[in-house]
C-alpha cells in the first residue's frame, strides 16, 4: 500500500491523503489548506474563478493529479479532457479543512461519508456565497447556452439541465463497503460537527486506520472510545492520526466549557451575544443548554435556523424550542404595520422566507435589556 500526504502534514487541517493499492486509489478528505490560503488570499483577496484551477496548482493550494478534477475547469484552462483515475473519497466530516475543495472534483467520483455530513454540505451549498460552492452538486462552468433572443447567454444555476449530482455515498457505521480491491469500514467518532467519523480500511497487505478529527472531550466522548477499541482489535499495520493537540496536557471537556458559558451568562445584563461556527453543532447545544439554565431565550440566525431544521432529529432541539432573528432587509418592510406579506417576503430570499412568519417563535429586533442570548458568525463556510 502506499501512502502519499497531499496536505494536512505539520498543519492543521487541509488534509488530502491519496490511498494507492492494486490500482485502486482513494483520497482520505479534500479540505482547505487554512495555512496555506491565508499566506495568500483575504476576505476581499480570493482565488480568480477566471484562472479555473491556475490559481491553485500554481501556489500549492491543490496537487496537481491526473483524472482528479472537473473537466470544464480543465479545459477552461488549456487542457485536454480527462478520464477519471479516482476511485473514491471518505469524507470524514463537514468542516472546511476536510471537505472544502470537494467543489473542484470530478462529479463521477463516489464520495464517501455519513448522512449529516452530507446535509450540513448540502446547507452550506445552499446558503454559501461563494463561486466555489458546488459540495453536493456541479454546475456546468464556461458553459453558453442558446437564448431566447437567438443569442447566448451565460450557463447560470436556473439552468436545471446543466446541474449535475454529485455521487454521494452514505455510510453506515461498522459496515464495510467494497471499494476496488479494499474494503472500508465507517466508525463515528466525537468531534464538534456532526457526522464526524473515522475509517479502518482493510487489504490484503494489512490495515490502515485513519482517524480524521477525532476527540475525547467532547459529548460523545464514548464514540471514540469505541473507535479506538475497533482500531486496536484489528492490529493495524498504519495509522494516520490528527494530533493538533497531541504534545498538550490540558483537556477542558465540553461540559466544563457549558459551566463558563453558563457563568458568564449568569452574570450578565441584558442581552448575550455569542459567536460561534455555524457548522458546530455540538457547540451550539452546550449554548442552548446554558441558555436554558439561565432562564434565558435562545435565539438563532436565520442561516442557523435552516441548518437545525434541514439536520431534523440529528438536531438536540428544534426550532420550536428558539426564537429566530429575522433582520431588517432590502425596505425594511418586515417592521410595518398592514403590508401585505408578499410584499413583505420580497426583502428575503427564497430559503428565509419561511421563517418570517412564524407565529410565537421569531422577533424582529433585539435590545440591551432582553432576556436573550443571540448567537451570530460572519458566515455560513465559517
Amino acid at each position: 500500500m502506499k501512502l502519499t500526504i497531499l496536505g494536512g502534514k505539520e498543519e492543521i487541517g487541509g488534509n488530502k491523503i491519496l490511498v494507492e493499492h492494486k490500482g485502486t486509489k482513494v483520497l482520505l478528505d479534500f479540505g482547505m489548506s487554512m495555512k496555506l490560503a491565508s499566506k495568500y488570499f483575504s476576505e476581499f483577496l480570493q482565488p480568480r474563478k477566471a484562472s479555473s484551477l491556475l490559481d491553485f496548482f500554481e501556489l500549492g493550494l491543490l496537487p496537481d493529479i491526473k483524472g482528479l478534477y472537473r473537466n470544464d475547469y480543465l479545459t477552461h484552462m488549456g487542457r485536454k479532457k480527462e478520464e477519471r483515475e479516482i476511485d473514491a473519497v471518505l469524507l470524514s466530516h463537514a468542516h472546511a479543512d476536510h471537505a472544502q475543495y470537494i467543489h473542484f472534483l470530478r462529479n463521477d467520483i463516489p464520495i464517501y461519508c455519513t448522512k449529516p455530513t452530507k446535509i450540513i454540505l448540502q446547507v452550506l451549498e445552499e446558503l454559501g456565497n461563494s463561486s466555489f460552492s458546488d459540495l453536493v452538486t456541479s454546475l456546468d462552468m464556461f458553459v453558453f447556452r442558446p437564448n431566447k433572443t437567438g443569442g447566448m447567454s451565460r450557463v447560470t444555476r436556473k439552468d436545471a439541465e446543466f446541474i449535475k449530482e454529485r455521487d454521494y455515498k452514505i455510510m453506515d457505521a461498522n459496515k464495510e463497503v467494497k471499494i476496488g480491491c479494499l474494503e472500508v469500514e465507517m466508525v463515528p467518532v466525537d468531534h464538534s460537527v456532526p457526522g464526524s467519523c473515522g475509517f479502518i480500511i482493510h487489504s490484503d497487505e494489512g490495515t490502515l486506520v485513519y482517524t480524521g478529527d477525532i476527540r475525547f472531550h467532547g459529548s460523545n466522548k464514548s464514540l471514540s472510545e469505541h473507535f479506538v477499541q475497533k482500531a486496536k482489535a484489528v492490529k493495524p499495520k498504519w495509522l494516520l492520526c490528527e494530533g493538533t493537540r497531541i504534545n498538550s496536557k490540558d483537556k477542558n471537556s465540553e461540559e466544563e466549557v457549558k459551566k463558563k458559558i453558563s457563568d458568564f451568562i449568569s452574570k450578565a445584563k441584558g442581552l448575550v451575544f455569542v459567536e460561534h461556527p455555524i457548522r458546530d453543532l455540538d457547540r451550539v447545544v452546550t449554548m442552548f443548554k446554558a441558555a436554558k439554565e439561565n432562564k434565558r431565550e435562545f435565539v438563532v440566525t436565520l442561516k442557523l435556523a435552516y441548518l437545525i431544521q434541514s439536520l431534523g432529529d440529528i438536531c438536540p432541539f428544534t426550532l420550536e424550542e428558539v426564537k429566530i432573528l429575522v433582520p431588517k432587509k432590502g425596505w425594511g418592510l418586515i417592521c410595518k404595520d398592514n403590508i401585505d406579506c408578499k410584499l413583505v417576503e420580497q426583502d428575503y430570499e427564497q430559503w428565509e422566507r419561511e421563517f418570517i412568519h412564524r407565529k410565537n417563535d421569531h422577533l424582529y429586533g433585539i435590545t440591551k435589556t432582553s432576556n436573550q442570548i443571540c448567537c451570530f458568525h460572519e458566515y455560513v463556510g465559517n
